[in-house]
């Protein structure tokens, strides 16, 4: 244990050291530690969100909600990109260092000797923070999968899953409906679940009707209604009592609707006041870091886009919205990817699905062992039959390095889009401004 005193940095260090596996799925070892922090109940209402895609856009919309209509809320996300301080919100502001060095000496003196990962620390230290803030509600972002995820020791009032697809096979299974059955572990008896999407995979069906919840769903009990170059588009869902809800002339915020939708279904399932005002000032604006996020760089002044998208599915979500933002910026030249992905994803799919967007790859990798190295990617181009020109494609070693020469390659119109992961995006990041 760090001595007193010690940094937060030095306290990150140290609860990566303490489990012998950097991800270790099971509940027992972190639910014997919350049961001992009296952590059953963080906040008076707890939303949960898994998904393959999604989660932390729904989470930042809820937030977004719920501090606009004066609730206190929690937020526990993952992963970060800029500092450890951003999976922890209360209020709408990161963690101080020093509120989450007295959570974690709390959990080390609760640990008794139980093995803990970094994701569980992290974990119980959120929840631990939410309960002393007393926070009116908490939204939960499930880590990996659901059924074994340490956020699951919690029991929502609500639950949301988002989207489900192909991602940590290794994980999760091989297939859409193995990956649900792990998903709908969130799911509780007599507890309602929003689904993202108008067609759940059978494990999540089946899952509701064994518990006896009620399932939502995108298309059939809630709606998102947007016109093709509308300024503004129109929920419909329903109350907690079933009685049927609409919110129109919202505007269009920069996340995916179908996450904010969802989003304004779990909310309104709980027994919470939203006033139109407070959803419509929300909205106006809302955004995420790194999720299609318009940014421009500090040197060069070159027009940027961060997107975290890091499976197949994501990134074929990207290239719509890609081809969406083509068709709105007419004066758009070329669009440049800098490109650095993990080895464990289906590479040859999220390369396919960005071809038709991209006219200049700078491939990169990150300086972790799970990356793929930069030549690797420029074959698997080669396998699955993108035919770039040889000129337009360029291999570096470092993502700093890809973006440097991109930013200063590109002339005026052209855009830099920053891809493939969590880490690729938060390489440079910091090296942008808003627009």
């Amino acid at each position: 244990m760090p001595a007193i005193g010690s940094s937060l940095e030095s306290w990150l260090e140290y609860i990566a050291s303490v489990h012998p596996r950097e991800i270790e799925l099971g509940l027992d070892r972190t639910r014997r530690v919350a049961e001992r922090l009296d952590l059953a109940k963080p906040a008076q209402l707890v939303v949960t969100v898994a998904g393959t895609n999604g989660k932390g856009s729904c989470v930042a919309t809820m937030e977004a909600i719920l501090q606009q209509a004066g609730y206190r809320t929690g937020c526990y996300t993952s992963p970060h990109i800029h500092v450890f301080n951003e999976r922890i919100r209360i209020d709408g502001f990161d963690a101080t260092d020093a509120a989450i060095i007295r959570a974690l000496e709390a959990v080390e003196v609760a640990r008794l000797g139980e093995t803990l990962s970094y994701f569980e620390y992290a974990t119980l230290a959120g929840l631990w923070l939410f309960r002393e803030a007393a926070v009116d509600v908490a939204l939960l972002e499930v880590g990996l999968g659901g059924r074994l995820d340490a956020v699951n020791i919690v029991d929502p009032d609500v639950a949301i899953i988002s989207s489900i697809a192909i991602d940590h096979r290794d994980w999760l299974g091989d297939d859409i409906e193995s990956i649900a059955a792990e998903k709908a572990g969130i799911m509780r008896a007599n507890v309602p679940t929003v689904f993202g999407a108008a067609e759940p995979p059978v494990a999540i069906v089946n899952q509701a009707q064994r518990l006896g919840s009620k399932l939502l769903l995108l298309g059939r009990d809630y709606h998102c209604d947007e016109q093709p170059g509308a300024a503004s588009w129109r929920w419909r869902g329903q109350g907690g009592d079933g009685s049927p809800l609409e919110r129109c002339d919202l505007p269009v915020p920069q996340l995916m609707l179908s996450n904010v939708a969802a989003s304004l279904q779990a909310l309104n399932l709980l027994p919470l006041t939203l006033q139109e005002e407070a959803v419509t000032t929300a909205l106006k604006g809302l955004a995420l870091t790194g999720r299609f996020e318009r940014r421009r760089d500090r040197a060069s002044a070159a027009s940027v886009l961060f997107d975290v998208a890091h499976n197949t599915a994501a990134m074929e979500q990207l290239a719509q919205r890609l081809k969406r933002y083509r068709a709105e910026n007419p004066a758009l030249r070329r669009l440049a990817v800098v490109l650095a992905v993990m080895a464990d994803k289906d590479v040859r799919g999220m390369l396919t699905a960005l071809e038709s967007c991209v006219d200049i790859w700078y491939i990169a990798q990150v300086d972790l062992a799970r990356s793929m190295a930069a030549d690797e990617v420029a074959q698997t181009m080669k396998d699955v039959g993108i035919t770039a020109d040889p000129a337009a494609i360029s291999c570096f070693t470092r993502v700093e390095s890809a973006y440097a020469a991109a930013c200063e390659q590109l002339g005026p119109g052209d855009t830099v889009l920053v891809t493939g992961s969590f880490y690729t995006v938060a390489a440079v990041h910091g090296q942008t401004e808003p627009v």
